[in-house]
């Protein structure tokens, strides 16, 4: 066996044991935590903001679970290899019953808020499509609507992070990646149906209790921002630090290689606060 072989084989042994006592510890457990979701799209922060959640002692977020109907997207340790004949059956053919006996079931009695990311676009096959409408009935699940202000940002993130494959990292680096060239009606189009998807979500969970998180906001005042979250989880407030690091540090100006024909192309245009270096101007 080599080394790399080894070392996965360990790691598997290693999740294994520990979903096993957390498992035993769930027996006594109960269910009579907050559920959640955070809702929103790739490079809007969910990743900081999951990170953040689950380095808090009373806290379980789940990654994106419904990404694909091959594999479950549960997207953290110790549960990254659960993906047994069964289980993933049972996701495939009912994602509810999954959701309710593999996600939202009892847990222990330490956690007071369990949830996952669900983007936009994520369960939208036909065996999953049930998944929204059953969300938006459980009025009791919270909604975290995680949002960019600047959708500029965003789409250069979402292009720079298809060119590199990157997707987060655990921390900052020094070399910044080269510019990239972004079209102006592809830029259009994205803003567009960016701000739709956000107005569509936010009318499916008009009755839940919702709180819009901004990315923007998340990085400049992440304490402040993180205490709220936890308030609206119903979590104790705890100090958090994310594993993962912000990838892009250079101005939007220096890492689109055709900023200023851009920012002429929207000049008179409402997505023109994109190209201001000052922050866009929140969307209701």
């Amino acid at each position: 066996m080599s080394a790399l072989a080894a070392l996965r084989a360990s790691g598997s042994r290693k999740d294994a044991l520990a979903r096993a006592m957390l498992n035993l510890r769930s027996i006594g457990g109960g269910s009579s935590y907050h559920r959640f979701i955070v809702v929103g799209t790739a490079r809007t922060g969910s990743t900081l903001l999951t990170s953040l959640l689950n380095a808090h002692s009373q806290a379980l977020a789940f990654g994106e679970l419904f990404r694909s109907a091959d594999a479950i997207g549960w997207d953290m340790a110790p549960f990254l290899d659960c993906q047994g004949p069964r289980l993933l059956a049972l996701y495939q053919a009912d994602p509810i019953a999954f959701l309710d006996r593999k996600v939202f079931r009892r847990w222990p009695r330490s956690y007071a808020a369990v949830g996952f990311k669900l983007f936009y676009f994520h369960a939208r096959s036909e065996a999953h499509a049930a998944l929204w409408d059953h969300l938006a009935a459980n009025t009791d699940i919270l909604v975290l609507h995680i949002k960019r202000q600047n959708l500029l940002a965003q789409y250069y993130s979402l292009q720079l992070a298809h060119k590199t494959q990157v997707w987060s990292i655990p921390r900052p680096v020094a070399e910044k990646p080269a510019p990239i060239r972004l079209e102006a009606e592809a830029c259009r189009e994205h803003f567009a149906r960016l701000r739709g998807l956000e107005q569509e979500c936010a009318a499916l969970f008009a009755r839940h209790a919702v709180r819009d998180v901004y990315y923007e906001t998340l990085v400049a005042e992440q304490d402040r921002e993180m205490d709220a979250v936890q308030d609206f989880l119903g979590l104790r407030r705890e100090k958090l630090t994310p594993r993962i690091a912000r990838q892009r540090t250079a101005l939007l100006r220096e890492a689109i290689a055709n900023f200023d024909e851009l920012r002429d192309a929207f000049a008179e245009t409402e997505w023109a606060a994109f190209f201001s270096p000052r922050p866009a101007k929140r969307h209701a």
